[in-house]
C-alpha cells in the first residue's frame, strides 16, 4: 500500500478543486462526463452531417517520496499534486483555446483602437445573436488583447463600456490563444443561457455552442514504485472539444 485510502481521496480533491480553479476551460465551457471511463469516441454533437470525435488523453507525471504520502500531515503530498495539477490545466487550455479561435465563422481585424474595437465587438455580438445566442457571451482574450481592451480613453477605463456593447459577462485572459501574444487575439463565445463568471461547471452543455466531453475527469492515479523507491504519481484528463455550432464564435484580430 503505497497511502490510506483516506490521503488518496485526499489528494484526487485536491487535483479536481485545484484543476477546477487553474483552467480556463473549465470555467469557461460547460462540460459533461459521458459515464465511461474507458470511452475513447464520443459523437460530436452536430446536427447535419453528424459525425465522432476521438477523446484526448493529457497527464503530468510526478514522484513523491514515502514520507511525502505518509507523513502525518498531508501538505507536503498536496504541493506536490497542486504544482503538477496545474501545469495539467494549462496543458489542457492550451490545446482547446487556439481551437477556439481558429474555429470562429467571423473574422474580424482590429487597429486596437478604442473606437475600432468598439464596432468589432458589437459586430461579434450580432454575428452570436443571429446564431440564437442571445445570452450575455464570454470573451476570452491574450494579454495585448486585454491591454488593448483596458485602455484609458478621454479620462475614462474603457474595459467595462466595451464589455456592455459587446453583451459580455465573462472575461479571461490567456497568454495561448493563438500564435504569439504580440497581436490582440479575441474569441466572442456565445452563450444560449446566461453563465456567470466562472460558472460554467454548472451549467448545462446541451444548449451551448461549445462544450467539453470528459470521460476521465481530472483525477490522480497511482502508477506505483519507481526503480529509486518512490512512488510514481500521474494527474490526468481525458476530453474532447466539442464544437457543436460554429456560429456560436466569432474572434478579432490585429493584422
Amino acid at each position: 500500500m503505497y497511502m490510506s485510502a483516506e490521503r488518496f481521496a485526499l489528494a484526487n480533491q485536491a487535483v479536481r478543486e485545484t484543476f477546477a480553479q487553474c483552467s480556463i476551460v473549465w470555467q469557461s465551457i460547460p462540460h459533461w462526463d459521458v459515464g465511461d471511463p474507458g470511452q475513447i469516441t464520443v459523437a460530436d454533437g452536430k446536427f447535419s452531417p453528424p459525425g465522432f470525435k476521438n477523446l484526448i488523453y493529457k497527464r503530468k507525471r510526478f514522484q513523491v517520496t514515502l514520507a511525502q504520502a505518509n507523513a502525518p500531515t498531508p501538505d507536503a503530498l498536496l504541493t506536490e499534486v497542486m504544482a503538477r495539477t496545474k501545469v495539467l490545466a494549462r496543458i489542457f487550455d492550451n490545446n482547446i483555446l487556439p481551437k477556439l479561435y481558429t474555429n470562429a465563422t467571423l473574422s474580424l481585424p482590429t487597429n486596437n483602437g478604442a473606437t475600432d474595437l468598439l464596432n468589432q465587438l458589437i459586430l461579434a455580438r450580432a454575428h452570436v445573436e443571429d446564431g440564437g445566442y442571445r445570452a450575455p457571451s464570454c470573451l476570452i482574450t491574450n494579454t495585448i488583447g486585454l491591454t488593448n481592451l483596458s485602455q484609458i480613453s478621454g479620462g475614462t477605463f474603457i474595459l467595462e463600456p466595451l464589455l456592455a456593447a459587446g453583451n459580455i459577462n465573462a472575461l479571461h485572459r490567456t497568454s495561448k490563444l493563438n500564435g504569439d501574444d504580440k497581436h490582440t487575439r479575441i474569441v466572442v463565445l456565445g452563450r444560449r443561457r446566461r453563465i456567470p463568471q466562472g460558472a460554467a461547471p454548472e451549467a448545462s452543455p446541451g444548449e451551448e455552442p461549445v462544450d467539453v466531453a470528459v470521460s476521465v475527469p481530472p483525477s490522480l492515479e497511482i502508477d506505483g514504485e519507481t526503480g529509486g523507491g518512490n512512488i510514481r504519481l500521474t494527474a490526468r484528463i481525458r476530453y474532447a472539444l466539442r464544437i457543436t455550432d460554429d456560429r456560436g464564435l466569432a474572434n478579432i484580430h490585429e493584422p
